[in-house]
C-alpha cells in the first residue's frame, strides 16, 4: 500500500493565502474520510492549530527539540496525510532543515510523496526561491496562483515539478467573503453542508478548488502508473540477440 503523502504549503511572503491554503487542503482531506496529521509552524500565533482540535499541532523549529518532535513524527506516521503550513518566519530555516537532513530523500526512499504548494507572486526574489528550492529538494513542486495576492502570474517563471502537475489557481475572494471565512469557528465543510439559499461566491470557490486537489491527485496516480508500466516494460524486455562473428 502506497504510503500517505507529506504536503508542505509555502511562501516565503506574507498576506498570500497560505494558512487559507492549507485549510481548505485539511479539510478537503477530511471530507474524503482519509486520517489527517497537520503542523502548524506558525508562531506566536499558530491559525490551523486552533481550527482543527487534535488533528493540527502547532510547532516551533526554532530548537532542536522542536525539530525532533516534527520530523520523528513526519517519518513515523505512514498512514495519516500530512499537511505542514509554513509561515513566511521560518520558510528558509524550515527547508534549510530538510535540506540538510534529506528528508524527501528518506520520503522518496519509502515511497513516500513529500508535494509542496508553492504560492507563487510577481516579486523577483520570489521566482529566485522557488529555482532554488527546486534544485535543492528532490520534492514534487506545485505551483499555486492565488489571484488576491498577484493579479498577474508569469507560468513561466514557476515550472511544476512535472507537466502533468499543471498550475492550481485560487480565485479572487472579496472582502466580504473574507469576513467570513476567517473566523476561528469557520468551517468550509459545515458551510458547504448547511448554507441555506443556493450557490454563492464561497460555495463556488470551494467546489472549484476541491475540483483543482481532485485532478491534482488523479494527475500524479496516472504519473506513477505510467512511471511503473515503463519500469515493467523495460525489466521484461527480452535481452538483445548477439550477433553472429563471421568467419574469415
Amino acid at each position: 500500500m502506497q504510503p500517505a503523502p507529506l504536503y508542505i504549503v509555502a511562501s516565503p511572503r506574507p498576506g498570500v493565502g497560505k494558512t487559507l491554503l492549507a485549510r481548505l487542503l485539511m479539510e478537503y482531506f477530511l471530507d474524503n474520510g482519509r486520517p489527517l496529521v497537520g503542523f502548524d509552524l506558525n508562531p506566536p500565533e499558530p491559525m490551523p492549530a486552533g481550527r482543527f482540535a487534535k488533528r493540527v499541532w502547532p510547532v516551533d523549529i526554532g530548537d532542536i527539540r522542536g525539530q525532533m518532535e516534527l520530523f520523528d513524527r513526519l517519518v513515523a506516521d505512514t498512514a495519516s496525510t500530512k499537511v505542514i503550513d509554513v509561515d513566511y518566519g521560518p520558510f528558509e530555516h524550515f527547508f534549510g532543515v530538510i535540506g540538510d537532513i534529506g528528508l524527501a530523500q528518506e520520503n522518496r526512499r519509502r515511497s513516500t510523496d513529500t508535494i509542496v504548494f508553492f504560492i507563487t507572486d510577481q516579486a523577483i526574489a520570489t521566482v529566485r526561491i522557488y529555482a532554488k528550492l527546486q534544485d535543492r529538494v528532490p520534492a514534487i513542486f506545485q505551483p499555486v496562483h492565488n489571484e488576491f495576492a498577484s493579479l498577474i502570474a508569469a507560468d513561466e517563471d514557476f515550472p511544476p515539478t512535472s507537466s502533468e502537475c499543471g498550475i492550481i489557481r485560487m480565485p479572487r475572494l472579496s472582502q466580504v467573503v473574507r469576513g467570513v471565512v476567517d473566523p476561528p469557528g469557520f468551517s468550509f465543510s459545515t458551510y458547504m453542508a448547511n448554507q441555506p439559499g443556493g450557490p454563492t461566491e464561497i460555495h463556488g470557490c470551494i467546489a472549484d478548488l476541491y475540483t483543482q486537489f481532485r485532478d491534482f491527485e488523479l494527475r500524479l496516480l496516472k504519473g506513477r502508473l505510467n512511471s511503473s508500466l515503463r519500469r515493467s516494460s523495460h525489466a521484461h524486455r527480452p535481452p538483445p540477440v548477439p550477433r553472429s562473428r563471421s568467419s574469415g
